[in-house]
């Protein structure tokens, strides 16, 4: 058993995370527009992201995510608009004046410069006393567990240790904001695995607030507490990662991150939040949802692959199917079942070892794992 001195030490690491995580800075951005000429590159962003807060930027290349990270920082005068850190405004600061940090996508070290240097650079630029800048440097060389490489050239470190100098610089300023532009992009897939729980840990504990611009949804989904989705100028949802996975607000969302079924679904009736749905193939579904869902147009409903389950016998509400092709994916197995003529989804189910794969050609029936976790909208604004 764990002596008490254990727990109180887990219980006081616990509070200090947290008194850290309430140490950060707020950053609001109300009604950013932008354009470049005729194009429209930001339309009407309402955000506003919590002190110790870590916030992704998620979408695909030229949503404007970029253009909105340099507009915070400073490097760009957004159209119209006002950006505000701790409820003050910053638009007409200039970049080194807002406090704000930045990791590029390819670290942008200096390469004449140790790694000792390079940490130092933004406090003698900031003229702090000699002695401050060697406790701060020595603090943050420890933080990120490089001590033993401090004099060494970027040119002589791997990209994991030049990512977390990159982040060491960042931070040894104490900025308000920290921002991440696509920082693990050059990092191969285990690496930035390793980097990215690295990160995450550190700038919790540290209570930063930050911002992650990426293309890629597993980082967005694994790093985040909230994650803007963008599209075209947009932002289609700014919610929490399982929010976004369970309850798409958008056709966009749902296809965008993650995999999704997108059924083509009539309103049959509705009793509270619950809506009885018919599918393709004339199967019946009843999912739950509180936001209001128009009946006197075609409806699509997103459905995760996971939240099917394949059942042999048929029930009051479900969809008659036909196994087509079966994939085993190590512990999974992802199926393509027919609904309809016209109208094929993907089941992933948990695999059981020693059981075989159902059979192409096999009668089975879909039913919800979860009524809730699924999204209705209007077929036209999907």
């Amino acid at each position: 058993m764990e002596s008490v001195e254990q727990l109180h030490s887990q219980v006081t690491s616990v509070a200090s995370a947290t008194a850290a995580r309430h140490s950060g800075h707020s950053l609001t951005l109300d009604q950013i527009m932008h354009r470049f000429g005729a194009m429209l590159a930001l339309n009407n962003i309402n955000i506003t992201i919590e002190p110790g807060e870590f916030v992704s930027l998620l979408g695909p290349s030229g949503c404007g995510k970029t253009t909105l990270l340099r507009i915070i920082s400073g490097f760009l005068n957004p159209s119209s608009g006002q950006i505000c850190i701790d409820g003050q405004p910053v638009a007409s600061l200039l970049p080194n004046q807002r406090g704000v940090g930045i990791v590029f996508q390819n670290y942008a070290l200096f390469p004449h410069m140790s790694v000792w240097d390079n940490i130092a650079y933004g406090l003698r630029a900031k003229k702090v006393a000699r002695g401050r800048i060697s406790n701060k440097v020595g603090e943050m060389l420890e933080l990120v567990q490089l001590g033993h490489l401090a004099k060494r050239y970027p040119s002589e470190l791997s990209g994991g240790q030049q990512q977390r100098v990159a982040i060491a610089r960042a931070l040894a300023v104490e900025p308000k904001l920290l921002l991440l532009d696509e920082p693990f992009s050059a990092l191969d897939k285990n690496l930035r695995l390793d980097m990215q729980i690295e990160i995450r840990r550190l700038l919790h504990e540290q209570g930063v607030t930050a911002i992650l611009v990426t293309h890629d949804q597993e980082e967005a989904m694994s790093m985040s507490d909230r994650i803007a989705v963008m599209s075209q100028g947009t932002i289609h949802q700014f919610d929490t990662p399982t929010n976004i996975y369970d309850r798409p607000a958008t056709r966009f969302v749902s296809t965008f991150v993650g995999t999704c079924n997108l059924l083509a679904v009539n309103f049959i009736g509705q009793d509270g939040d619950d809506y009885l749905l018919q599918a393709p193939g004339g199967g019946r579904l009843l999912i739950s949802t509180d936001t209001d869902v128009p009946q006197d147009r075609p409806l699509s409903l997103a459905i995760r692959p996971e939240n099917f389950r394949i059942k042999t016998q048929a029930s009051t509400h479900c969809l008659p199917a036909i196994v087509e092709i079966a994939i085993p994916l190590g512990a999974v197995i992802t199926y393509e079942i027919r609904i309809a003529p016209d109208t094929k989804v993907k089941v992933t189910q948990p695999r059981i070892a020693g059981t075989p794969a159902l059979e192409p050609g096999t009668t089975v029936y879909l039913e919800l794992a979860s009524a809730r976790a699924c999204s209705l909208f209007a077929a036209q604004d999907a």
